[in-house]
């Protein structure tokens, strides 16, 4: 019952009080004026049927009050066990919840790191009908139906006939909810709802995930809200607009090189937080189940993959901290080279002796296991797992999945994995261990929840094996594999990285993963930038070249030109780059230009 309801009957039980009182005392008064005209002691005929008239008054008047107590009484009773069976039947008898369902209305906020909103509550109306409260099913179905013609009429009948409790439209419009109480139905109900809302819709679905009602959150972000409960909104690592630029480039190329999906990310080095992270193909979170299952998969963080030629970088950095190679060293990589019963080849040899630089420049394979021997597999081991490449990553996001290593770790796996193979990664995986090369040496854990504070890390390299590196990736992208990565101003440094996929007995050569892992500005790191391609296709242009050079490159260097001034690093010349490059700081405009854009709030 409405409270509209209930103050109306109580004023008419008021009004009928009023009445009654107003009639006593009229009658009160005829017999005041009756006595007044009557000598006094004297018990006149009159005076004697005036008493008896009163008397019988006030009994009828006594009689039709309490009457009309006990009508009221018996109404107010009846209208509340009514609406007491009203309230309770589609919980208990026709089988609907017994709370409204939807999301935890007490859910807080998820915004990105400038205060955007990515999630959100809203109070939406749910239209729902108990099927035992209906004069007709097919009447009832049928006008449902002049509102929402998609309607299964048949279906709907049906339910509507067995008595049960259905819900049509888990968020109506206005307009929708108007258009449905017109039609004067019976059973019909317009539940409260709480519905949680994504304002960006598929950008950044990955990282903000989605809820569920009745289980909260399910991935994502939303997944570490319920763990962290926090007061107020959950401040994501995350740049909205970054975001926005690292998903349309890398969708341009996923349709470009017909790839079967793609995947790219940026991490702040010096803070560990990743300001964009994109998994293609996407899903948007308002209406999860509307896309398949597999693009709801997070594969920058659940999916593993052999990265190929990028763990050049980790064996030339291992190589060059133990002290078993300098920058200057050389390796032989005419021919092939034979570990046990496997011959390593490179996939476009120089055929010649080769600097340890070079190793890395050419993408030689030879160069990389021969390095690798002189390492060992045990010095190896060990620093990849300073890397973090051979544990689950800690990070806040529960799809996280730890890589797949070898079963032994022999001469052939040493060789193998110098270059890659034998070991499957996440792409999150080489995106940090790479950070900690051009940082200057500091291992940091990616961030998905912004940081007051940069974390400490843990030092895997020294600052001068750093140096080295960076001078090396430069070399991949001004004379090796990568000029296509290149950016003008901001003297970019990076490796390519293309790796065949596993299949039954081997390697399908037809199927190959591309990378390209860099950083911007190389003579003083701030963001590194990962992109792959699953399965990406030659093109018109490429050759008939499908590898990472002609694919992931370019789109890194997309998405470096126009992210790059957003946050707030500007270009310079050449001279200066190299000039700062050589003694490993920015040069004075440049460290002012980066005291501004932090004072203003850039990542």
């Amino acid at each position: 019952m409405s409270q509209n309801s209930v103050r109306r009957i109580r004023a008419l039980l008021a009004r009928v009080e009023r009445k009654m009182l107003k009639k006593r005392r009229k009658n009160k008064a005829r017999l005041t004026v009756v006595e007044e005209c009557t000598p006094s002691g004297a018990a006149s005929p009159d005076r004697i049927a005036a008493r008896s008239r009163r008397s019988r008054t006030l009994s009828v008047s006594r009689r039709r009050i309490s009457m009309g107590a006990v009508a009221f009484s018996l109404a107010f009773a009846f209208l509340g066990v009514r609406l007491g069976v009203v309230s309770l039947s589609p919980a208990s008898a026709q089988g609907a919840p017994a709370l409204a369902q939807g999301d935890d209305p007490d859910r807080k906020e998820i915004v990105d790191r400038n205060g955007l909103l990515l999630a959100v509550n809203l109070p939406v109306r749910a239209l729902e009908i108990a099927g035992r409260e209906v004069w007709s099913p097919r009447e009832t179905a049928n006008a449902v139906a002049t509102v929402f013609p998609n309607i299964d009429t048949d279906d709907l009948e049906r339910k509507l006939a067995d008595g049960r409790y259905v819900e049509i439209r888990e968020r109506l419009t206005p307009a929708q909810e108007e258009a449905v109480f017109a039609l004067g139905l019976t059973g019909v109900r317009f539940s409260p709802r709480t519905k949680r809302f994504y304002p960006q819709g598929e950008t950044a679905a990955h990282v903000i995930g989605h809820t569920e009602p009745g289980k909260g959150g399910v991935m994502g972000l939303e997944r570490v809200l319920d763990e962290r409960r926090a007061r107020g909104p959950l401040v994501a690592a995350l740049d909205a607009r970054a975001q926005q630029i690292v998903e349309q480039e890398l969708s341009a190329s996923l349709a470009k090189f017909h790839a079967k999906a793609a995947m790219a990310a940026v991490m702040n080095v010096q803070t560990g937080e990743v300001i964009a992270l994109a998994s293609l193909p996407t899903f948007d979170p308002n209406e999860p189940g509307a896309s398949p299952a597999d693009f709801r998969r997070n594969r920058a963080v659940y999916d593993r993959y052999e990265l190929g030629s990028a763990f050049k970088l980790f064996t030339a950095a291992a190589a060059l901290e133990t002290g078993v190679a300098t920058e200057n060293s050389t390796y032989d990589a005419r021919g092939g080279y034979k570990v046990a019963d496997k011959t390593i080849r490179d996939f476009h040899g120089e055929n010649r002796i080769l600097t340890l630089s070079e190793v890395v420049q050419y993408s030689s394979n030879i160069g990389a296991a021969r390095m690798a021997g002189d390492l060992g597999p045990e010095r190896q081991e060990d620093a990849l797992r300073k890397f973090g490449l051979l544990d689950a990553l800690p990070i806040e996001l529960a799809e996280r999945r730890a890589p797949e290593l070898p079963r032994k770790w022999g001469p052939v796996e040493c060789a193998t994995i110098s270059y890659g193979h034998g070991i499957s990664v996440t792409p999150l995986h080489l995106l940090a261990a790479v950070s900690s090369i051009v940082n200057g040496g500091v291992w940091r854990a990616p961030e998905f929840v912004k940081v007051n504070a940069p974390q400490k890390g843990v030092r895997v390299i020294s600052e001068s094996t750093s140096a080295i590196m960076r001078r090396v990736m430069r070399r991949v992208i001004m004379d090796g594999t990568a000029s296509y990565a290149d950016v003008d101003g901001y003297y970019i440094i990076g490796k390519t990285a293309t790796a065949d996929k596993p299949s039954h007995g081997g390697y399908n050569r037809n199927a190959r993963i591309s990378t390209f892992v860099g950083a911007f500005p190389g003579y003083a790191p701030r963001y590194a930038v990962l992109v792959t391609l699953d399965e990406p296709q030659a093109v018109p242009g490429t050759y008939g070249y499908a590898t990472a050079g002609w694919n992931a490159a370019p789109t890194f260097s997309a998405i470096t030109r126009r992210l790059a001034p957003l946050l707030g690093v500007m270009p310079i010349d050449e001279a200066s780059a190299l000039a700062a490059f050589e003694t490993g700081d920015a040069p004075s405009s440049r460290r002012a230009a980066l005291v501004q854009a932090e004072a203003e709030g850039a990542p």
